[in-house]
C-alpha cells in the first residue's frame, strides 16, 4: 500500500491511500476458505463446497471488510511513524471520495482528512498576573457557625407550649379552597423548626400553640422557598413550584434546644485538643476554620482565572470547520435522543474549543514541566479517600482499606476523577511557583456577587 500526505489547510493534513490487489488478496483468500470450511450449503458436504460457488457468494463483503481492515491499521500505523498528534479522529474526505465499487473494482483509492494539533509556545513567568482571592469570615459569619455551635451542644427538651425557634413535629394535610381535607391530597409527617419561616405573620401562628393543636397556614408563603417545600412534602421541585394550597398541621410533639453556655466546658467539647479559655479564641478559631472551608472555592476560582488567562494569552488556532464536522459524525453514534444538532453545535461551540484549547494547553504544560500523575499517586490518593471516609483520618484497618482501594482502582470512572483532582492540585501548585499573584481579600458575599456576575455575562 502507498500513503501520501499534502498539507491541505492550516492544521489539516490530506492522506491518500492506494491499495492493489497484492495488498489484500491473500487475506481475502484465507477469509474465504474459512467459509468453505464452515459454510452449510445445501447439497454439498461440510468443506466441500467450490471455492468459486463461495466466492461468489461471499467475495464482495468479505473483500470489503478485509480492505477496510486494511486501511484502519494502516491509516494508525502511518499516524504512529509520523508521530502526528492528531485532533479528533480522520474523517473521509468527501470531496475526493468517490464511489467504492468492491465486487468488480480490484485498486482501490482513499482519502482522508486529519486535524493536526496546534503548537504550543508557552512560558510563565512574572509577567502573567492572576488575582487570588482570600474569602475573608466576617463576623455576621463566625456570629451564624457560634450560634450553631451553641446549639448542637444544647439541652434539648419537649416543651407543651411553642415558642419562637422551636421544632414542631406533627402531621400536616392539605386543604382546598374551602378548608376542608382535599382529596388525594398530601398528607404527611414533617418537623418543622420555626427558624426557617419566614413570614412574621404566620410563625405568630405557632407561637403559643399547644399540643394537639391544629395551625392552618400556606407553606410556599411561610418557607418561600420551593426547594425546601419539595424537601419537606417529598414532592418534586416541579410540584412545589405551582403548589398554592394552605396545609393544616396537628402538632403532635414540640422540641426545644436551650443554646449552650459559652464556657471552658463548651470549647473543650468543641475543639477538644486546642486548650481554648476564652470567647474571643473561640471566635478567632471558628473564624479560621471557616475561612478555611471558603478556601477550596478561593483555588477554584484562581483556577479557572488562570485557565482563561492562558487560554488568552496563547490565543491557540484550531481547524474549527474539521473539528465541528468530526463532531458532528462521531455524535451520530449516539441514540438519537443523545445527538446534537448542527444548530447546537454551532452555538455551544465557543465554549467546547476553549475547553479543548486548555486541554492542550493542560497537555503541554505536564509534559513540558513533567507534572505526570503516577498509578502509585492516584492509589495513594484513593486510599487517603477512603480513610477519611470510613475512620475521619489515615489511621484504620489496613487490610480492609487495601481491599477497598484495590475495588475503586478497577473502576476507570473513578480513577479519572481522582487522576483530574491531583493534576489539578499540581497545575495549581505549579502556578504559585510560576505567576504573579495577587492576594486580595473579599468578603464571601462580594465573592459570590462577582463569581455570580461573571457567570450571568458568560450565558
Amino acid at each position: 500500500m502507498n500513503i501520501t500526505q499534502e498539507s491541505k489547510a492550516e492544521l489539516i493534513t490530506s492522506l491518500v491511500l492506494n491499495v492493489v490487489e497484492a495488498d489484500y488478496i491473500e487475506e481475502v483468500k484465507k477469509s474465504l476458505n474459512e467459509y468453505r470450511r464452515t459454510a452449510n450449503i445445501p447439497g454439498f458436504r461440510a468443506g466441500k463446497v467450490p471455492f468459486g460457488m463461495v466466492q461468489k457468494m461471499y467475495g464482495e463483503p468479505v473483500k470489503a471488510d478485509v480492505v477496510s481492515k486494511l486501511i484502519s491499521e494502516q491509516l494508525d500505523k502511518y499516524i504512529a511513524d509520523n508521530n502526528l498528534e492528531l485532533l479528533g479522529q480522520p474523517l473521509p474526505d468527501n470531496e475526493k471520495q468517490g464511489v467504492i465499487n468492491f465486487k468488480d473494482d480490484k485498486d482501490f483509492t482513499f482519502y482522508y482528512e486529519l486535524g493536526i494539533k496546534p503548537s504550543i509556545e508557552l512560558e510563565l513567568d512574572d509577567k502573567t498576573k492572576v488575582t487570588r482571592y482570600a474569602i475573608q469570615a466576617e463576623e455576621e459569619t463566625v456570629e451564624k457557625y457560634i450560634q450553631d455551635i451553641l446549639g448542637r451542644f444544647g439541652e434539648q427538651s419537649n416543651p407543651d407550649v411553642v415558642a419562637d425557634n422551636d421544632m414542631v413535629m406533627g402531621m400536616v394535610t392539605q386543604l382546598d379552597e374551602d378548608g376542608k381535607d382535599l382529596k388525594d391530597g398530601i398528607t404527611k409527617d414533617i418537623s418543622i423548626s420555626l427558624e426557617k419561616i419566614k413570614l412574621k405573620t404566620i410563625k405568630n401562628k405557632f407561637i403559643g400553640k399547644k399540643k394537639d393543636a391544629s395551625v392552618v397556614f400556606n407553606m410556599k408563603k411561610a418557607l418561600k422557598d420551593d426547594i425546601e417545600v419539595a424537601t419537606l412534602l417529598a414532592i418534586t421541585r416541579e410540584e412545589a413550584e405551582v403548589l398554592t394550597s394552605d396545609f393544616k398541621i396537628e402538632i403532635k410533639e414540640i422540641s426545644r434546644i436551650t443554646p449552650a453556655e459559652l464556657n471552658e466546658e463548651l470549647y473543650a467539647k468543641v475543639y477538644e485538643n486546642d486548650n481554648i479559655k476564652t470567647e474571643e479564641e473561640l471566635r478567632a478559631r471558628v473564624k479560621r476554620d471557616v475561612e478555611e472551608s471558603f478556601k477550596a472555592e478561593g483555588d477554584r476560582k484562581f483556577y479557572s482565572d488562570v485557565t482563561k488567562t492562558l487560554i488568552k494569552k496563547t490565543d491557540l488556532t484550531l481547524p474549527d470547520e474539521f473539528l465541528k464536522r468530526w463532531i458532528i459524525e462521531s455524535n451520530l453514534r449516539e441514540t438519537e435522543d443523545k445527538r446534537i444538532t448542527t444548530e447546537e453545535l454551532n452555538s455551544q461551540y465557543d465554549s467546547y474549543r476553549d475547553t479543548l484549547r486548555w486541554q492542550l494547553i493542560e497537555e503541554h504544560l505536564v509534559k513540558q514541566n513533567d507534572l505526570y500523575v503516577t498509578q502509585d499517586e492516584i492509589k495513594a490518593r484513593v486510599r487517603e479517600i477512603l480513610a477519611m471516609q470510613a475512620f475521619g483520618d489515615q489511621d484504620g484497618n489496613d487490610e480492609i482499606l487495601n481491599q477497598v482501594t484495590e475495588q475503586v482502582m478497577q473502576n476507570q470512572e473513578e480513577i479519572k476523577r481522582v487522576s483530574d483532582q491531583i493534576i489539578e492540585q499540581k497545575m495549581t501548585n505549579f502556578f504559585n511557583d510560576k505567576l504573579k499573584i495577587t492576594e486580595k481579600n473579599i468578603s464571601y458575599d462580594d465573592f459570590v456577587a462577582m463569581v455570580t456576575k461573571e457567570m450571568t455575562a458568560q450565558a
